[in-house]
């Protein structure tokens, strides 16, 4: 990385500027490192801070025709988008891009539609013709004047062919037409230009050409005009004209797919009656308004890509005239796009820079004979987003995808540069450690990847959430070395925070499902997420729990929105088994038996100490079955050709007994086999959340168990379903189900057996209905890649436990 050296920190006197002391800023042309220092030290003494911009990974000797007067570099995020389905003549591949955006929701909508086209066989495209205009003008004294240039100019188009080409290894000269108005004469040069953009080599090419008509016809006629120069602006550079539509400037490019009425239904969540009829609506107000071209956002995908590639980004304006068309068909929908003056070149501009060129490499379209390639696949990007995007605003996502739920109030949110040593004896005043507290520094290259919830919340707010990882350098207990400690801070969302996650997040499967999360908001185990890991483990920790990692403290403040916790930071080196949720092979029996013997403990400790903070609440999902039953629709309708599809309709028989299920457990007029007497269960804390992703085991063979925001009062079962749903091996047998079964309840030897069994029955269907249902749902627009093993094991815990009963 390049980093200028460092300027001197003092504060700079600067003077007021005017007419006659105008400053001359340094080293105006010179691209180098003493001429980038100088810039500085001037903007220093401008009292103008640049420590950010200064940094720079672009070698100096690769822009000095790219820019002037460098100061550094500004970075945009790249996103990868694809892969999409491409078929170029008789070959059909699957292409990736990077697309450079700071707007939200774009790559996701792009890769949306092209996982929507990929489905129906993809897309093809065709380039139906490239050009590069150039339009000087020449100004006379008369109308005869400019008629004898016109005149002229006609007769000796070969010669200005010839002279033009001369100055170019690729532009060649299609055609030359002299357009007259009044006393001026405007010279349509219209060129092909290979691989380039070809602004700069047109221009050259243009220059010459025009001087040697100016002497030749002075020469010849004795005229000579009164002025001329390179561009009269005919030529609509960077600018959208009519002329430019018709008759052509850069590359004018179609891209279409076919969609089958399946794919639409199941991937953008609406279908072709709706499509057509909003589409044939909108194209008329449209037309009545004078949209230049019919488009959606095809321009945001087009930038995106020119970001990311190094094109000339002032030609956006024109390359961005689209022309999006829908078709009926028997079987869907067929979608088109042209793009009428994609200004683009896959050499040349900025495409050679590290960075850009990795991008168009991974296109497949670095270098020369790659320049047709090039704009069919961005016209099959911005399809792809123009399908997306339409259907998003055709079904209602678009509109709760931006809808605002209420967090306008401002709040002096933490920052990264509060967490020192003071700050965090404050968090720990209460504990004994606070005053052993030397100094506290973060550790900036560890990092630790956030779990489902707060990347969630991250899409909807900038504060700090997520994990923290600190040294903290304590005062010894006794005479002694210091010690020194890598522990994990860890910074909750408000729970609030992370329903509009799932809301955002829901509004691109379907409308009706984010409204119902935030009806049933506070109905879901996410109520109170922010309070209650803190509080929960503070609660383990109170009965010396040994099942968890190292509590150290926690700290909340309300009117900041601070909620955090620190922790023993869990290293892999003392870890046999953590984050292992794709490696259900890995569980051995004494693993699994661990962990249940840790739970238990909880579960048990809390059976008995039934006080308990507010927070934890009984689970109730029946109070939103219209919820989950949503969740079943969107199962059935999404999953038609899994290997458990048949089983998805009874979704909507386990909701309609969930209720009655539970209360027969609960109930005290509840008979058993053994007994007349009445026997209901109780419920305790249980983790909620119980899965390989939360559960380790230490290389000593004990359990650690963690992340326990989504606690709530249940049934011990549920936890145990939950995690053998992750760990158990798939087609796993009735015998190793049973027996681990058997194992947990030796651990209570319950007096009535047959309730508590039916208890397994009843957690696996919540289970299902619940959390299954949430990982299936969310797999369609996130990658859950443990979904399909889980969803297997738990339709075969219902079928051995249905047996059985």
């Amino acid at each position: 990385m390049n980093q200028i050296d460092p300027i001197n920190k003092s504060e700079p006197e600067t003077r007021p500027i005017d007419g006659g002391n105008y400053p001359i800023v340094p080293g105006r042309g010179l691209v180098t490192e003493s001429g980038t220092r100088e810039r500085l030290e001037y903007l220093h003494t401008q009292k103008i801070h640049t420590e950010q911009t200064r940094e720079s990974s672009i070698p100096l000797g690769l822009i000095s025709q790219n820019i002037e007067s460098y100061i550094g570099s500004t970075e945009i995020p790249l996103g990868l988008v694809g892969p999409l389905l491409y078929a170029s003549g008789q070959k059909k591949e699957m292409v990736h891009t990077a697309a450079a955006t700071l707007e939200g929701a774009l790559v996701a909508s792009m890769n949306r539609g092209a996982k929507a086209i990929s489905l129906s066989g993809g897309f093809s495209a065709e380039v139906l013709h490239q050009k590069m205009v150039r339009c000087p003008m020449f100004l006379f004294s008369t109308e005869q004047e400019a008629v004898s240039f016109s005149n002229w100019l006609n007769v000796h188009q070969t010669e200005l062919r010839n002279e033009a080409e001369k100055h170019s290894n690729h532009a060649k000269l299609i055609a030359l037409t002299p357009v007259k108005f009044g006393t001026s004469i405007h010279i349509f040069f219209e060129f092909t230009t290979g691989d380039a953009s070809g602004q700069n080599m047109t221009t050259t090419c243009t220059w010459h050409a025009i001087l040697f008509a100016k002497e030749k016809f002075f020469r010849e006629t004795g005229i000579e005009p009164r002025h001329f120069v390179i561009e009269g602006n005919g030529a609509s550079d960077k600018k959208v004209s009519m002329g430019n539509i018709s008759r052509g400037r850069g590359i004018r490019v179609v891209a279409s797919c076919a969609l089958e009425e399946k794919v639409i239904e199941r991937v953008l969540r609406t279908n072709p009656e709706h499509l057509m009829m909003c589409y044939e609506a909108s194209l008329k107000i449209a037309q009545m308004e004078g949209m230049v071209g019919y488009s959606i956002n095809a321009s945001n995908a087009i930038a995106a890509l020119f970001a990311a590639t190094g094109q000339d980004l002032g030609s956006l304006y024109e390359s961005s005239n689209a022309m999006f068309h829908i078709l009926k068909t028997r079987d869907g929908l067929r979608f088109t796009l042209e793009l009428t003056n994609l200004v683009i070149g896959t050499v040349g501009g900025g495409t050679h820079l590290p960075r850009q060129r990795e991008v168009l490499e991974m296109m497949g379209c670095y270098g020369s004979g790659k320049v047709k390639r090039f704009a069919e696949l961005i016209a099959g990007f911005a399809l792809a987003l123009e399908i997306s995007t339409f259907s998003a605003i055709v079904g209602g996502q678009f509109a709760k995808a931006h809808e605002k739920l209420g967090r306008n109030k401002p709040v002096n949110w933490l920052t990264k540069a509060e967490i020192n040593t003071a700050f965090v004896r404050s968090c720990l005043k209460e504990t004994a450690l606070a005053g052993r507290i030397q100094e506290v520094r973060i550790i900036p290259e560890f990092v630790c990847e956030n779990g489902i919830i707060i990347n969630l919340a991250n899409k909807v707010n900038r504060k700090l959430i997520g994990f923290v990882v600190l040294e903290m350098t304590l005062e010894p207990e006794s005479v002694g070395v210091t010690t020194k400690r890598v522990l994990l801070t860890k910074i909750k969302p408000l729970d609030e925070e992370v329903i509009q996650g799932l809301h955002l997040m829901a509004s691109a499967v379907d409308p009706d499902l984010a409204t119902l999360i935030h009806t049933h908001r506070k109905t879901l185990e996410y109520t109170h997420c922010h309070k209650k890991e803190l509080l929960v483990n503070a609660l383990l920790h109170g009965f010396s729990f040994q099942g968890m990692p190292e509590y150290w403290g926690h700290f909340m403040d309300e009117k900041r929105e601070i909620y955090l916790m620190i922790t023993e930071l869990l290293d892999y080196n003392t870890m046999r088994l953590i984050n292992s949720e794709n490696q259900p092979e890995r569980w051995t029996e004494a693993n699994i038996h661990s962990v249940i013997d840790a739970i238990t403990e909880v579960h048990k400790h809390f059976l008995v100490h039934t006080e308990l903070p507010e927070e934890i609440q009984p689970f109730e999902p029946w109070k939103a079955g219209d919820l989950y039953l949503k969740f079943a629709e969107i199962i059935e309708a999404d999953y038609r050709e899994s290997k458990w599809a048949a089983k998805t309709g009874r979704l909507k028989e386990f909701i309609a007994s969930l209720k009655t299920d539970h209360d027969s457990l609960t109930s005290t007029s509840t008979l058993t086999s053994t007994s007349t007497s009445t026997s209901p269960l109780k419920k305790t804390l249980i983790h909620n959340d119980f899965n390989s992703r939360n559960v380790g085991i230490r290389v000593d063979g004990r359990a650690c168990i963690y992340d326990w925001e989504l606690a709530v009062l249940h049934f011990p079962h549920r936890d145990i379903v939950e995690f053998l749903s992750f760990t158990l091996p798939a087609n796993f047998s009735e015998n190793v189900f049973l027996d681990h079964l058997n194992y947990h309840t030796a651990l209570y030897q319950p007096e009535h057996e047959k309730n508590w069994k039916d208890a397994y029955l009843y957690c696996v269907k919540e289970y299902l209905l619940t959390r299954v249902s949430f990982y299936l749902t969310g797999r369609i627009v996130l990658d859950f890649a443990f979904t399909d093993h889980v969803v297997s094991n738990t339709f075969r815990m219902i079928e051995i436990l249905e047996n059985r009963a």
